[in-house]
């Protein structure tokens, strides 16, 4: 097994450096894809023998480090189904983005030197194979590391600026950012984040006495460490999977990492950078419910999982829902659905079983990178074919592209949770553990997000793909190879749900050991809400967006044209209806305080006098016509002043049907400038001196920005160390 290790993820890196040497790019590209290949049958091999062996632990290097007071640290790896999967599915993700990529960047001439990119992508994936095999926090940071590293370079890939590849926008209605200043907002949040983690690492390390994973709840239990500092520990951990995972509030920094190449954030969001922070939670899940056990304050930590994970769900999910920028709209969407596995692992912290819980998670997390790495690579294929960025701007014509169109359908649907597809049993997985757990209200926020989700997919497929073929721009010719990844990775979506409900029962066996589990899927109740939350999303984005029906219709466009209609509603005379609306309240209250003496009197008069029936009964009648007629009156006046605020709004360009949705954006968009500015003073008072380095040289100085890195973050760790041991 050492030596299927050691070609999982020392080859890649070996073969980075060969690289250098070339300058090939179809070459490049075939021995990079062939590595990433390679790669991926020898975890595929590991996966079997441990499905057949179980769980080992290898060792290649022993006593690679010795601190005092601390166990010595060995460059050792744990080798079971959960790393299994998903280092295969790492693997086989990146051999396919690889695939893609061959064509992608020979259509850059600007950066035909492409030398750069397929080193860093190659370890990006070793980083991330790191993370998921290492069973030691020291070895786990050091790819964690790697994967900043290899972002930040990947992100601001175009170091040159130039225009066109400028994100944001649209131009004259929002903000652009350049590729250079995209990566260092990403570099600052998350290279803080990674600096509080790892002093929550060493001092973890520090108090447990062994970097191991498996030592982390038997040496707390047994030393009597006080609770703050567990708990604090702990917390400062959380900050580093919270801000790779771009959860809420350390999720400012994803929507600038789109501005490297598509094929980047295809990586990024569906194998490496975001699900290695759900990753590590999952990984050490037994252990941190094992130490609630000891310590029970500890459950705060998945207390800030759920509340982090439903924000980031919801607001994720209503920005994505207003986005105009294909690639934003997606990032966005893996906020949401990341946030969804966030809420499902501060469940398990509450459960008896958790892993149950994170067999869920991990389901959820291979639907979501199938999905969504389909999604971006048809992405890729879209911007290119039309030259923007913009869905409102593509209106790609459907008969011409209908093989790219049931690609993103499929992959959309399966995203949403629509039955068969993988998706709908990821989901309805999560919903069982939720409520087979009581935690209902979790619940009902599951199923808005379901909403939402199903309402800006549709959206973003209406908008871009057009039933006209009058198209708005020329189209450019794209390579066949690019259609081939995304279509393979939507026909296994397909398959997989086809026979989905089975891989469920087989990951359940899997990863927790159990045969059979009681499954409350047997409520008919929960389904149907799930399939109606889908459907109303569907109905409500092809209502407004495709048949327009929320829209004004002609008629009453016609209507409102007229010169009289105008001067009705103008806001002069919105207040004469106004202040006559009052006055006509006044007299319907007068009218009805004269109609109580007036009952009375009538009821008296029918007690005593049969004869004056027909004349009572006659003004009884004449009075309830008067009241009709009043209400009447007023609903019309009602009416009126709708018509008018309606067209006042219309005039400042203000739509009644968003303004909920913008005040949510309001509030997001303040909670984001908050921590922007916290994050822009902490980023400024631990990098002053690297930021002014980076001013100084330049982002094209990749050299000295590495070796800069790596030196500060040797110092850092040195420094760190020493305070805490002494």
């Amino acid at each position: 097994m050492r030596e299927l290790l050691a070609v999982e993820f020392v080859l890649p890196v070996l073969i980075a450096l060969l690289l250098l040497t070339m300058r090939d790019s179809l070459l490049l590209g075939v021995i990079s894809l062939i590595t990433s290949l390679t790669s991926l049958t020898a975890s595929l091999i590991l996966l079997f023998e441990v499905i057949h062996v179980g769980p080992v632990n290898v060792e290649l290097v022993s006593e690679w480090l010795r601190l005092p007071y601390i166990k010595p640290i060995d460059i050792s790896f744990t080798l079971d189904p959960l790393s299994g999967l998903v280092s295969s599915l790492v693997c086989g993700l990146t051999a396919l983005i690889l695939t893609y990529s061959i064509s992608y960047m020979r259509m850059d001439g600007k950066y035909s030197d492409t030398r750069r990119y397929w080193i860093l992508m190659l370890v990006f994936m070793a980083s991330m194979l790191v993370v998921i095999n290492s069973d030691n926090f020291i070895l786990m940071f050091v790819g964690w590391e790697g994967m900043s590293l290899c972002s930040y370079l990947l992100i601001g890939y175009y170091y040159g600026d130039e225009r066109e590849y400028w994100i944001g926008g649209p131009p004259n209605k929002a903000p652009l950012y350049r590729p250079s200043y995209s990566s260092f907002i990403t570099f600052l949040i998350v290279g803080c984040a990674d600096a509080l983690m790892l002093l929550g690492i060493l001092m973890l390390v520090t108090l447990v006495g062994s970097p191991y994973y498996e030592d982390l709840a038997i040496m707390l239990a047994g030393r009597g460490i006080p609770e703050w500092l567990v708990i604090l520990s702990l917390l400062l951990f959380l900050i580093g999977p919270m801000s790779k995972s771009a959860q809420f509030p350390l999720h400012v920094w994803l929507p600038y990492a789109m501005a490297g190449p598509t094929p980047v954030s295809a990586l990024l969001h569906s194998a490496t950078m975001v699900k290695a922070g759900v990753y590590i939670i999952l990984r050490l899940l037994p252990h941190l419910t094992a130490i609630t056990q000891t310590y029970s304050n500890v459950l705060i930590i998945f207390y800030i999982l759920i509340l982090s994970g439903v924000i980031s769900m919801i607001g994720g999910a209503v920005n994505a829902g207003r986005g105009v920028e294909l690639k934003r709209i997606l990032a966005y969407s893996t906020i949401s659905q990341i946030g969804l596995m966030f809420v499902i692992l501060g469940v398990a912290g509450f459960m008896e079983m958790p892993l149950i819980a994170g067999t869920a998670t991990m389901y959820h997390l291979i639907s979501h990178a199938l999905s969504k790495s389909a999604l971006f690579l048809v992405a890729g294929v879209l911007i290119h074919v039309t030259g923007t960025l913009y869905i409102d701007e593509m209106r790609v014509y459907l008969k011409d592209f209908r093989h790219l169109f049931v690609i993103a359908l499929i992959s959309s649907l399966s995203l949403i949770g629509v039955p068969p597809l993988i998706g709908f049993w990821s989901k309805e997985f999560l919903i069982e553990v939720i409520v087979g757990n009581g935690y209902y209200t979790l619940f009902l926020a599951i199923i808005i997000g379901n909403f939402l989700t199903a309402f800006y997919m549709t959206r973003m497929l209406i908008i871009t793909f057009s039933t006209s073929s009058n198209v708005l721009h020329e189209h450019h010719a794209v390579s066949r190879l690019m259609y081939y990844p995304p279509l393979l990775l939507a026909l296994t979506s397909l398959i997989i749900g086809v026979i989905g409900f089975d891989v469920k029962g087989y990951l359940i066996r899997l990863v927790t050991v159990i045969e059979e589990i009681h499954m409350v899927h047997d409520n008919s109740i929960l389904i149907g809400s799930t399939i109606t939350a889908i459907f109303s999303g569907v109905l409500l984005a092809v209502l407004v967006y495709e048949q327009r029906l929320l829209h004004i219709s002609p008629i009453l466009a016609e209507i409102t044209s007229r010169p009289r209609f105008r001067e009705m509603v103008s806001t002069r005379r919105l207040w004469e209806v106004s202040t006559e609306m009052v006055v006509k309240l006044k007299s319907v209250r007068q009218f009805l305080l004269l109609q109580a003496p007036r009952s009375k009197k009538a009821f008296l008069i029918i007690k005593n006098s049969l004869r004056r029936q027909q004349v009572i009964v006659r003004g009884a009648g004449k009075g309830f016509i008067e009241v009709i007629s009043t209400g009447v009156n007023y609903l019309l006046d009602l009416v009126r002043a709708f018509l008018s605020a309606k067209a006042f709004f219309k005039r400042h360009q203000i739509s009644i049907k968003v303004v909920g949705v913008r005040v949510g954006e309001a509030v997001f968009t303040g909670v984001n400038y908050l921590f922007s500015l916290v994050f822009g003073s902490i980023g400024r008072f631990f990098l002053k001196h690297l930021t002014l380095l980076l001013n100084a040289v330049g982002s094209a100085d990749m050299d000295t920005f590495l070796t800069t890195y790596v030196i500060t973050l040797a110092i850092l760790l040195i420094y760190i160390l020493a305070i805490t041991i002494g």
